[in-house]
């Protein structure tokens, strides 16, 4: 690199650990590339350093692109240092904004945002499918159609029925976003909704998906107890099986088998947890979609958002703000619901406000449940009021720990407790997951004194002096729950499953459950990368849901720790909700929100012209 000032930035960065080493290679890549045009000045060739190694920063925290304006506090630059568009754009490796980006450069810049050029692309891809997919008036729809509706969403009161309004949307609209907390009904909707679509069309081919194994067994179930409630007409056309979004487009070393010039073989497709859809991902499931698939999403757009880079859920809802949808529309939902929808009227704002519906009764947390007040409190960064819910006696079932009391050992003892007993007596392996559900540690962490590796040795050490669990020192004990933390196609588990250690016909086994609800038998010599699971992080938590959890977080604040990931961490939650935590980490936590930055959302809700 030719250019000190840059270099002296990044040296100090990489000694300080604040980036890595791929940040620190791209930096040299661009330059590098940069320099056999040998056209561009040191002080462009310096802006263009520092902005590579800050866009694949940013990246690697879950950001679709750098903002210049809101350069990373972490990397600290003098003003006089930091990099402008008119500097990058004079580079040969920097492509301007485009419909068709200059697929050649290394970056794109668009505005004040600057792009790794293959994301930008991804983000144009989502937002072109988008823009072709919804409609403001939505399709045409038969006459029957509302008879239909109105049959399975029987209005019992004269307040709007949101599960109705959503399937009534999502059976007009190609593409329907469905949003809502824990409770609030959306497999229900769901399977009414597709009730009704295969009463329109009983040979519509459906497929149901999720972003993890895990999540993809929980809707099956979830769907499977929908339909076993009977009264529902043409229930034999909804599938009693889901897949992962990677088994769905059929994924391999080689790449994805379906993809834009190969179509998905389904007239409609339900995908659940679409929080965890990152930005990649979403744009390989729309590209592999033919012009007329129907396509709905569900999931809670407050939740945490993917892994990997991007915010697709809450960008496409415009998470944190309320909109109604537009005169004609609400007509139109009113005509098929019978419900008056005047009161959500709102002028033209998006293309995405007609579809996208919010459920907005919880059916699972009433008016006395300490777990519903405190999730509503944390979602909307309201720190008294949660403080209050938590130091409510009425409210038993959300609970706070003394950071410094042992009361949390106590807890995981009792809530693995049944669990423990099972594996002792050898009983069904059945019995013996479900009651593995019944209890969760979760951490914010993955390492440190409350992190996921440090706490399930001490749970194992825990239940160990408890007499509950035995030879705990092995690596492999009966009772040692794991969970896959990486897809394996070949043996058919996937990042999320989990799988408990049990004595099977004289063998060491691990069990699982597999997508069909029966179970499978593995050596655990077979197994692909996994890791003990007393304990996991709230984001390897989606997806599922336990009787009661414990949230275990550090004294001291971490960025990670935010008011979506205790959202998400109490949501988990069904019965009972325990958080050991100390005030000043509870409080940076709930005032702190996950923003990541994309140019998603402002296309959708800001500037439809972007479209």
């Amino acid at each position: 690199m030719s250019c000190p000032v840059s270099t002296d930035y990044l040296k100090l960065w990489s000694e300080s650990d604040l980036i890595r080493a791929i940040d620190y290679q791209l930096a040299r890549q661009a330059v590098e590339w940069e320099s056999r045009y040998g056209t561009t000045s040191p002080q462009d060739q310096q802006a263009l350093i520092l902005t590579a190694c800050a866009v694949s920063y940013v990246l690697g925290r879950g950001q679709v692109c750098l903002e210049l304006s809101a350069w990373p506090k972490a990397l600290a630059v003098s003003p006089e240092h930091l990099p402008t568009t008119d500097q990058l754009t004079r580079c040969q490796t920097v492509s301007i904004a485009t419909s068709e980006a200059d697929t050649s450069a290394l970056f794109v810049v668009q505005g004040e945002r600057v792009y790794l050029n293959r994301y930008f692309r991804y983000e144009q891809s989502v937002l072109e499918q988008i823009r072709q997919r919804v409609s403001p008036e939505g399709m045409p729809a038969s006459k029957a159609l509302a008879t239909t509706l109105r049959k399975l969403f029987p209005a019992p009161e004269a307040d709007i029925d949101w599960q109705a309004i959503a399937a009534a949307t999502a059976c007009v609209q190609p593409l329907c976003v469905i949003t809502g907390g824990p409770g609030t009904g959306k497999t229900t909707t769901v399977t009414r909704l597709l009730s009704a679509l295969l009463s329109e069309n009983p040979d519509l081919r459906v497929a149901l998906a999720a972003p993890t194994g895990k999540a993809a067994a929980r809707m099956t179930e979830s769907i499977r107890q929908a339909r076993e409630r009977g009264g529902l007409p043409h229930a034999d056309g909804i599938p009693s099986v889901s897949f992962t979004l990677h088994r769905l487009l059929g994924w391999s070393p080689r790449g994805f088998r379906y993809h834009h010039e190969r179509y998905l073989p389904y007239d409609c497709i339900v995908v659940d947890e679409a929080s965890m859809i990152d930005l990649p991902m979403m744009a390989h499931l729309l590209s592999a979609l033919a012009p007329k698939t129907r396509l709905i999403f569900l999931g809670d757009r407050d939740q945490l958002a993917s892994v990997e880079a991007g915010s697709v859920l809450a960008d496409l809802c415009d998470a944190g703000t309320e909109h109604g949808i537009t005169d004609a529309f609400a007509a139109r939902l009113g005509a098929l619901t019978g419900y008056d929808m005047s009161a959500v009227i709102e002028a033209e704002c998006s293309i995405m406000q007609n579809a996208m519906v919010q459920l907005r009764k919880s059916h699972r947390f009433g008016e006395h449940s300490g777990i519903g007040a405190l999730a509503r409190a944390v979602n909307q960064g309201a720190v008294q009021q949660a403080d209050q819910v938590l130091e409510d006696p009425a409210f038993a079932d959300a609970v706070r720990l003394a950071v410094d009391s042992e009361e949390w050992q106590a807890h995981v003892v009792e809530g693995y407790r049944q669990y423990c007993r099972l594996i002792e007596d050898g009983a069904s392996p059945e019995w013996i997951l479900d009651a593995f559900d019944q209890f969760q540690v979760l951490v914010a962490l993955r390492s440190g004194p409350v992190g996921v590796e440090e706490t399930n040795r001490r749970i194992e050490r825990l239940l160990n002096r408890a007499g509950l669990l035995s030879d705990t020192s092995q690596l492999w004990y009966p009772g040692r729950a794991i969970m896959i933390t990486r897809n394996d196609y070949d043996v058919g588990l996937y990042n999320g499953d989990i799988g408990i250690m049990l004595r099977h016909e004289g063998q060491e086994r691990v069990v699982f459950r597999d997508a069909e609800g029966g179970l499978r038998f593995l050596s655990p010599g077979r197994l692909p990368n996994h890791e003990t699971a007393f304990a996991m992080t709230v984001h390897k938590s989606q997806g599922s849901e336990f009787s009661a959890v414990m949230l275990l977080l550090p004294e001291k604040w971490q960025q990670v720790i935010t008011r979506e990931l205790v959202y998400t961490a109490i949501t988990r939650a069904k019965k009972q909700f325990w958080c050991q935590v100390g005030n000043a980490c509870w409080q940076q936590a709930l005032n702190s929100r996950t923003e990541r930055a994309s140019g998603l959302r402002d296309a959708l809700w800001s500037n439809n012209d972007a479209l």
